[in-house]
């Protein structure tokens, strides 16, 4: 359930002139989703009670981003985005921020390009807080070139926060650097971001100064350490962008390992974070899982298979190199390799579809086989058919798609066009090589072929012919 008594709000007005794109950088893409998708996801799991997003540059498309895609099904908590008009630094976004806020008690800022952030370390840098002021997520890194110096006083808590254009050359010697998130008390941030000023190399409101008016009132900031450096690495261009991406791959594929997924190859398999994978699934090489694929218990996917927006049921076996797009895969069930499952396709518990054969808003029911080399669209295949090699439907005339609907048991011969819309009844049956153009009655036997003839001597005639030709041509 929300807690209402608690708003994070996430800062996604940056520029971003170093992704050279016209892009706007929250919404470039880690691991298939734009960064501001898992900064959501993030938020979304700390149950705040309002999530407000301060958009800036390219805010039309960052807006309409959030609209589309920003809510989850049932979510009770959709996003509102704010404007940053004329942005003046971090403290005037959480300005601008603040009357979208509301009545609450605690107020989480995050950031739109920081998208490793794992719930774990905001809860505990919630916890940090306590009933102090705020506190600050930081890390310790090698080279903090660039990033703000974060002094500690005695007792390890925040004294303040320095830029590095503004620090001193000892303070730059410091390694512990300010991460930006914070967890602030909301009575403290309504006060304290009145006080902010301008004072500092860049002419900016910077929310670092929130920790000084903390120190300064005798209760300074809580530190609270990333347990990795990488989890709050910020992306600002393109190379930092694979590196997230990196990074993020590396962590899915070892936390679902952990829960008992077997992955075959983990360095070479791409799951993105809206999947889902039950415990004693099998995922093999250079598999690529996007979106809202789900995946049983059982179920083995090998090698080179990409699957989007697919459930792949228990004990189901997804053979190499089959792509699937908005599709199900039924329990027990087998495909591959080398199909093409397109959106709309439902195979049911046992279904068989082979290599190379391609199924679009098709439905297969519980043991059917289309074994390979075929083409099914806009079909409705009923129990324990037997689709032959070679065979198609032909459910478009350029203009209106038309369906094809088998019964039971129905039996179809290779080689065989079934132009729709037409209906074939239980257990009929379709001789190789047919077209069929009209519904066949359950039981029934359907032919079209034109009788076979044979023309005697035509082979030696042709090669005489052709002869004479060759001889003709090289006389000229």
């Amino acid at each position: 359930m929300a807690n209402m008594r608690r708003a994070v709000v996430v800062l996604a007005a940056g520029l971003g002139k170093r992704m050279q794109s016209r892009l706007p950088k929250v919404l470039h893409p880690v691991l298939g989703e734009p960064m501001l998708a898992h900064v959501l996801r993030t938020a979304r799991a700390l149950d705040a009670g309002r999530i407000v997003v301060v958009t800036g540059h390219g805010r039309e498309a960052v807006e309409a981003w959030v609209a589309q895609h920003g809510a989850v099904s049932g979510d009770p908590v959709p996003p509102t985005c704010i404007e940053q008009r004329d942005p003046n630094g971090t403290g005037h976004a959480v300005q601008c921020a603040l009357p979208a806020i509301g009545d609450v008690d605690e107020v989480l800022v995050l950031y739109g390009d920081v998208p490793l952030l794992t719930v774990g370390t905001l809860q505990r840098l919630l916890a940090a807080r306590g009933d102090g002021p705020l506190s600050l997520l930081v890390t310790e890194i090698a080279d903090p070139t660039g990033y703000g110096r974060v002094l500690l006083n005695e007792q390890g808590r925040i004294a303040r926060v320095v830029e590095h254009k503004d620090a001193t050359a000892t303070e730059r010697l410091v390694r512990v650097v300010n991460a930006g998130m914070m967890a602030v008390r909301a009575d403290f941030l309504r006060s304290a971001l009145q006080k902010l000023r301008p004072d500092n190399a860049q002419g900016e409101l910077y929310l670092t100064d929130l920790l000084g008016f903390s120190a300064a009132q005798g209760e300074p900031a809580a530190a609270c350490f990333a347990a990795e450096a990488e989890e709050v690495q910020g992306v600002n261009n393109r190379a930092e962008l694979a590196q997230a991406t990196a990074w993020l791959r590396q962590r899915v594929a070892r936390d679902w390992m952990l829960t008992g997924v077997a992955l075959e190859d983990p360095a070479t398999t791409w799951i993105e974070a809206s999947v889902v994978l039950e415990p004693d699934c099998t995922i093999g090489a250079g598999v690529e899982l996007r979106g809202a694929t789900q995946v049983a218990a059982g179920a083995h996917i090998e090698r080179g298979c990409v699957l989007r927006d697919t459930q792949v049921g228990p004990g189901a076996h997804v053979l190499p190199y089959v792509v699937s797009t908005e599709a199900s895969i039924g329990p027990s069930a087998s495909v591959g390799p080398f199909a093409h499952l397109r959106p709309g396709t439902v195979l049911h518990e046992k279904v068989k579809v082979g290599n190379f054969v391609e199924t679009k808003k098709a439905v297969l029911r519980k043991g059917a086989k289309a074994s390979h080399l075929s083409y099914l669209g806009d079909a409705d295949i009923g129990e324990g058919c037997n689709i032959g090699a070679g065979t198609i439907t032909c459910n478009y005339d350029g203009v209106n798609k038309f369906k094809t609907v088998l019964g039971k048991e129905v039996f179809i011969g290779s080689d065989t066009q079934l132009v729709a819309p037409v209906t074939l009844g239980d257990g009929a049956y379709v001789g190789a090589g047919s077209t069929i153009t009209r519904d066949v009655p359950a039981g029934a036997l359907a032919l079209s072929r034109t009788a076979q003839t044979h023309i005697e001597g035509w082979t030696d005639r042709k090669k005489a012919r052709d002869a004479a030709r060759k001889a003709q041509a090289a006389g000229k």
